[in-house]
């Protein structure tokens, strides 16, 4: 059963390739990314230390702005705990200031 299930997923997307390779647009994306890969290749193959390189700096890229979502995520989550500390305090006061207005206030008549 398994083998009927891969077999039509690859022949299903060997159909799509092809069908999407009819349009011609498509077919000029295809093919200047295939050369751009290539001359990319040609030139890690004559210079590795370039792709030593530019995998370090991408890598302090990554470091960088994990650190950052870090340090995010610890600032948000002092300001929730200060939240959650403040909270109660400032919902007492704020029903004291409504009984203290509900007994000071006269009564409406509607």
């Amino acid at each position: 059963m398994k083998n009927v299930i891969c077999k039509n997923m690859l022949i299903g997307a060997t159909l799509g390739a092809v069908l999407s390779l009819l349009h011609k647009p498509t077919r000029n994306a295809c093919g200047e990314k295939v050369s751009e890969a290539k001359r990319m290749f040609a030139t890690y193959r004559k210079n590795p230390e370039l792709l030593t390189e530019q995998t370090k700096q991408k890598l302090d890229e990554v470091k960088d702005a994990a650190r950052t979502v870090s340090e995010n995520i610890s600032f948000i989550n002092g300001q929730i705990e200060e939240l959650k500390k403040t909270t109660p305090k400032v919902i007492e006061l704020i029903e004291e200031t409504k009984e203290h207005f509900s007994k000071n206030t006269p009564k409406r008549l509607e």
